[in-house]
C-alpha cells in the first residue's frame, strides 16, 4: 500500500512539473507586419525571432509594440542572428523599447545600408552584430558602452561611425577591415580606428584620453601625428603603423601616464621624444624608457647599431626591440618580455655571431626571440627561473644552442631548420613539448656531465638512470638506432620526424608515452619514416594515446620473437596497424644448456629448472634406466610452469609454482629408494621448435655407486674451477664436481 502511494506521489509530481513546465513554455512564434516574433505570453513580451530570407526584406520599420490575437506585446529583445543572412534586407528601425541586440544579429546582410537603434536602448553590440554587412554610415547609440569583437568587420561599405560617449570600451578588433572608411572613429574621450588610407599629418582631437587598441594599425602614410596633451593612455599596437610605414619621429605629451607595452611601432619611426615634465616617461638614444630608467618600453624600428644598456635598466618590455637592428648587449636585465626582440638582428655585430644573454636574467617570455634573422649561435644562462613558449622559434640560421637553464621551454626551437647541436648545461630538469618541433637538421646533443634528470650517450638525450629515451636528434649518424638495454621506457617526442633503417628495441621496454614520434602543433609536423622495428620483448609494451601518430605504421615492419606475441600485436588497436611479422632468431637463447636441478630424497625428487624467453611449453621425462628406454612418466608444463598434461604409469606428481627467481619448481612423489634414476628436460616454442634439451641423472636416498663407475685419479689441472673428479662410465669420461657430473666439454649432465 505504501509503495502505490508513493508511485501516485511521483506521478502527481511529474504531472506538476510538467504542467509548470508548459507555463514556462510559453514561447510561440507568429508572424506580424512581415517580421517574424517570439511572443511571451505571461510578461506580454515579444522577442524579434528568426527571420526567414524570402519575408525579410526591403525597409523594415519595427515598432515598439506588436498586437496578436486582441493582445498587446512591448518588443524588448532579439534572437541571436535574427536576421543573419537576410541580404535582401536594405534598411531596418529598431523599436524605443529594445533592450538587447543579438549576437551575428545582422551578419552578412549584405545590402543593408541603414540600420537606427534609438538612444537609450541597448548596452551592448555583440559579437559579430554586423559582420560582413552592407552599411555606409552607422550611428552607435547614446547608452552603448561596450562594442564586442568582430562587430563592425569586413564591411566593404562603410565610410563612418559616429561613436557614442557611453562608448567605454571595445576590443582589438571590434572595428577592423574597413575599407571604405573615410573618417576617424572616435567620441569624447577614445581615439578608437584612423582611416588606413589616410595620408599627410594628423592631429588628434582635444579631450582624447585614451589611444585605444590598434587605432592606426595599417596606417602606412601618415607622415606626422601630433599627441595633444590630455592623452593619458595609450594601448596596445595603439601607435602600430605597420612596417612599411613612413612616420619618423613621435612627440609624446607631458599627460602620458601608460604606455602599453607593444604599443608603438613603425618600420621608419627613428626618434620618440617625451615633452618635459612628464614624470612617467623618458628617453634614452631616442628609446622610450620609464622615468627611473629600469624598463625600455619602445626601440623605434629604424634605429640601427650596437648599443650596451645602462646598468640601471632590468626590464625589457614586450615588443621593445621588435623589428629591431640593434644588436643590444644586456648587462643588468632580468626579465624580457614577449616578443621583445621578434625579427631582431642580435648578433648582427658579432664576429661569430653568437648571442650570450646574460647571467642576470631570471624570466623570458613567450616567443621573445622569434625569428632571430642573424644569430647562429645562443648561450642560455643557467640563472633562469621561467621560460616562455617558442622563444628561439623560427630563427633561420641558429646552428647551436648552448642551454644551461633548468629549462627549455615549449616549443622553443620550433622550425629552426638550421639548429645542428644542443649543447645541455647539468643543471637542466625539463624540457617542454615541442622544444624541437620542425628542427631538420639537428643531429647532436652534448651534455658535458650527467646531472640528476638526463644524460646524453653518443648524442642521444636519456633519463639520468638511462631507463628513459628523452630525445633522439632527428638526423643522428646512421640509419640504425639500438636502444640501450637499460631504457625501459620512450617518452612523448622522444623520436619526433625520424628518419631510420631499422629501431632496435630494448628486451626490457615496458612504457611508450603519447606520441613518441611527434604530434600536431602549429601546423602540421614531419611524419617520422622507419623501415623495420625490431621488438624482442617478450609482453607488449604499455602506451599512452597513441604514441604511433605520424608514423605511417603500415610502412613499417615490426619484428617479434614468436607466433603467440604476434596474435597479441595484431588484436591490440595501438600495434595492429603495423606489417607485423614473425623473427624467431629473436628469441634469447641460452649460449649454454640451462641447469636443471635435482633434489632427491628416499622417495621422491624436486626438479628446478629456469624460464625460457619464447617457451610456449615444457617436457620432463623420467626415465628408469640410462639407455632411456624404460620410460616412468612424461610431464607436460605451460610457460608459466603449470603442469597441464601427465602420461604416467604409476606415480603421482605435486605442483610447484614459480619462484621469484624467474625459475619453476615441481617435486615428483612415489620413486623407489636406493634407486637410480635418469630424465630429460626440453623446452619448445609454440611451433613445437625445441629451444634448447637437457638431460641427467639422480639418485633416490641410499643408493650406492652405478654399475660401471669406476673411481679416476683427481684432475689437478681445473684448480681455478675448484676441485674435480674425473670418473669413467660405461666408456665415458666424466667430470665429478660438487655433487654433479659434467662431460668432458663441461655440460652438465646430471647430480651424483
Amino acid at each position: 500500500m505504501q509503495i502505490m502511494e508513493k508511485k501516485n506521489q511521483i506521478c502527481l509530481l511529474f504531472v506538476a512539473i510538467m504542467l509548470l513546465k508548459g507555463t514556462c513554455m510559453y514561447a510561440q512564434r507568429v508572424f506580424i507586419d512581415s517580421v517574424y516574433y517570439t511572443l511571451d505570453t505571461t510578461a506580454m513580451t515579444a522577442q524579434i525571432a528568426v527571420q526567414s530570407k524570402t519575408t525579410a526584406v526591403g525597409d523594415i520599420v519595427i515598432n515598439d509594440t506588436v498586437t496578436y490575437e486582441g493582445a498587446n506585446y512591448a518588443v524588448t529583445g532579439m534572437a541571436n542572428a535574427a536576421f543573419s543572412g537576410c541580404n535582401q534586407l536594405t534598411s531596418i528601425v529598431l523599436p524605443q523599447t529594445l533592450r538587447n541586440l543579438g549576437r551575428e544579429a545582422f551578419l552578412e546582410c549584405t545590402n543593408l545600408t541603414s540600420c537606427i537603434i534609438p538612444d537609450s536602448t541597448i548596452t551592448e553590440i555583440p559579437f559579430e552584430a554586423f559582420l560582413k554587412a552592407g552599411l555606409i554610415e552607422f550611428r552607435v547609440p547614446e547608452g552603448v558602452t561596450y562594442i564586442e569583437q568582430r562587430s563592425f568587420e569586413q564591411m566593404p561599405n562603410l565610410q563612418r561611425v559616429h561613436l557614442a560617449n557611453s562608448v567605454k570600451s571595445l576590443t582589438s578588433w571590434s572595428f577592423y577591415i574597413l575599407p571604405a572608411l573615410q573618417d576617424p572613429i572616435y567620441n569624447d574621450s577614445l581615439f578608437v580606428l584612423m582611416p588606413d588610407s589616410y595620408q599627410g599629418a594628423y592631429t588628434i582631437p582635444a579631450g582624447i584620453q585614451v589611444i585605444y587598441k590598434s587605432a592606426f594599425y595599417g596606417c602606412t602614410q601618415i607622415t606626422s601625428l601630433t599627441i595633444p596633451e590630455g592623452v593619458k593612455r595609450i594601448e596596445h599596437y595603439g601607435l602600430m603603423f605597420s612596417l612599411n610605414a613612413v612616420i619618423k619621429t613621435l612627440h609624446l605629451p607631458a599627460s602620458l601616464e601608460y604606455v602599453t607595452p607593444g604599443a608603438i611601432f613603425g618600420g621608419s619611426l627613428r626618434k620618440i621624444s617625451v615633452a618635459e615634465g612628464n614624470t612617467h616617461y623618458t628617453t634614452w638614444n631616442n628609446m622610450l624608457m620609464t622615468i627611473n630608467m629600469d624598463t625600455v618600453i619602445c626601440c623605434p624600428a629604424a634605429i640601427n647599431g650596437a648599443f650596451t644598456l645602462p646598468e640601471s635598466v632590468v626590464h625589457i618590455a614586450a615588443d621593445a626591440f621588435s623589428v629591431s637592428a640593434v644588436d643590444l648587449t644586456m648587462t643588468k636585465v632580468r626579465s624580457i618580455g614577449e616578443y621583445a626582440f621578434e625579427a631582431n638582428s642580435l648578433g648582427k655585430y658579432d664576429s661569430n655571431r653568437h648571442y650570450v644573454i646574460p647571467e642576470t636574467v631570471e624570466e623570458i617570455g613567450d616567443e621573445a626571440f622569434l625569428r632571430s634573422y642573424a644569430m647562429e649561435q645562443v648561450t642560455i644562462p643557467s640563472s633562469l627561473k621561467q621560460m616562455g613558449e617558442q622563444v628561439f622559434a623560427d630563427s633561420p640560421k641558429l646552428k647551436k644552442a648552448v642551454i644551461n637553464s633548468p629549462m627549455i621551454g615549449k616549443g622553443q626551437f620550433r622550425i629552426c631548420n638550421n639548429l645542428e647541436i644542443i649543447e645541455i648545461g647539468d643543471s637542466l630538469r625539463e624540457i617542454g613539448a615541442y622544444a624541437f618541433h620542425k628542427c631538420p637538421a639537428l643531429w647532436y646533443i652534448r651534455m658535458p656531465k650527467a646531472n640528476a634528470h638526463f644524460r646524453a650517450i653518443d648524442g642521444v638525450l636519456y633519463s639520468a638512470d638511462t631507463t628513459a629515451l628523452a630525445l633522439y636528434p632527428c638526423k643522428h649518424d646512421g640509419e640504425e638506432f639500438v636502444l640501450p638495454e637499460e631504457v625501459n621506457t620512450l617518452r612523448s617526442s622522444s623520436l619526433r620526424a625520424v628518419n631510420l633503417r631499422k629501431l632496435v628495441l630494448p628486451k626490457g621496454l615496458s612504457q611508450i608515452e603519447n606520441e613518441l614520434f611527434g604530434g600536431y602543433y602549429l601546423g602540421n609536423d614531419v611524419s617520422a619514416v622507419i623501415d623495420t622495428i625490431v621488438a624482442p620483448m617478450m609482453s607488449v609494451p604499455a602506451t599512452q594515446g597513441n604514441p604511433f601518430n605520424l608514423l605511417n605504421q603500415a610502412q613499417t615492419v615490426l619484428l617479434v620473437p614468436c607466433d603467440s606475441l604476434a596474435e597479441i600485436y595484431r588484436a591490440n588497436s595501438i600495434w595492429n596497424g603495423f606489417n607485423i611479422q614473425v623473427d624467431s632468431t629473436l628469441l634469447e637463447l641460452p649460449e649454454k644448456e640451462p641447469e636443471v636441478e635435482t633434489q632427491p630424497d628416499e622417495h621422491s625428487v624436486q626438479f628446478t629448472w629456469p624460464a625460457v624467453d619464447g617457451a610456449s611449453y615444457y617436457t620432463l621425462i623420467i626415465w628408469a634406466n640410462e639407455e632411456r628406454t624404460e620410460k616412468i612418466c612424461t610431464l607436460t608444463f605451460n610457460s608459466m610452469g603449470q603442469l597441464v598434461e601427465i602420461d604416467f604409469s604409476k606415480h603421482a606428481p605435486v605442483r610447484r609454482a614459480m619462484n621469484t627467481a624467474g625459475t619453476f619448481s615441481f617435486r615428483y612423489n612415489g620413486l623407489d629408494e636406493n634407486t637410480h634414476y635418469w630424465y630429460t628436460m626440453g623446452a619448445y616454442d609454440a611451433q613445437d621448435t625445441e629451444l634448447f634439451q637437457t638431460s641427467g641423472s639422480f639418485a633416490t636416498a641410499g643408493a650406492g655407486t652405478p654399475t660401471g663407475v669406476e673411481e679416476g685419479p683427481s684432475d689437478q689441472g681445473l684448480s681455478d674451477q675448484g676441485l674435480r673428479t674425473k670418473v669413467v662410465i660405461n666408456g665415458q669420461i666424466y667430470l665429478m664436481r660438487e655433487g654433479r657430473m659434467y662431460d668432458v666439454r663441461g655440460r652438465m649432465i646430471g647430480d651424483w
